[in-house]
Parts: C-alpha cells; structure tokens; sequence
C-alpha cells in the first residue's frame, strides 16, 4: 500500500525536482521524510488530504501529503 508526498516550493531540491513521491504506508510522516532526506526541521505544515495533520500522523493507503516549509523572512 503506498501513500504519495508532494514537498512544495524549496522542499524540492530535497526531492531534486521531483512533486510528488511515492511511499510506503504503516509509517509516521516523520519516518518517511527522514528515509526521503528531507530535513524534518524545515517542514512547518503538514497537510493529508486537505486536512492539518503532524507529523506523528501514520500513513494509510490513498494518502496525498502535502508537506510546507518554514519560510523566512525579516
């Protein structure tokens, strides 16, 4: 069973370009990202299925993650 990620804006040169990324199920978003190489730290957001989630939430067959940056600024 798979679930997809979509990293948006800078959270795709973790993903070298890539805008959606398949995974498996059964796992934390935080698991998934850490085997993904994305820096966990930089995610602000989560979002699966439209709805606000952590990144504690476990991924269920079907799931479309969104996953946001920290954004900086002065």
């Amino acid at each position: 069973m798979t679930a997809i990620i979509k990293p948006i804006g800078m959270l795709k040169t973790y993903t070298r370009g890539e805008s959606m990324l398949i995974v498996e199920t059964g796992q934390t978003i935080l698991s998934a990202l850490e085997l993904l190489s994305i820096p966990t730290q930089l995610v602000a957001l989560v979002m699966v299925n439209s709805k606000p989630q952590n990144k504690q939430y476990i991924l269920e067959n079907g799931d479309i993650v969104q996953i946001m940056a920290v954004i900086g600024g002065g």
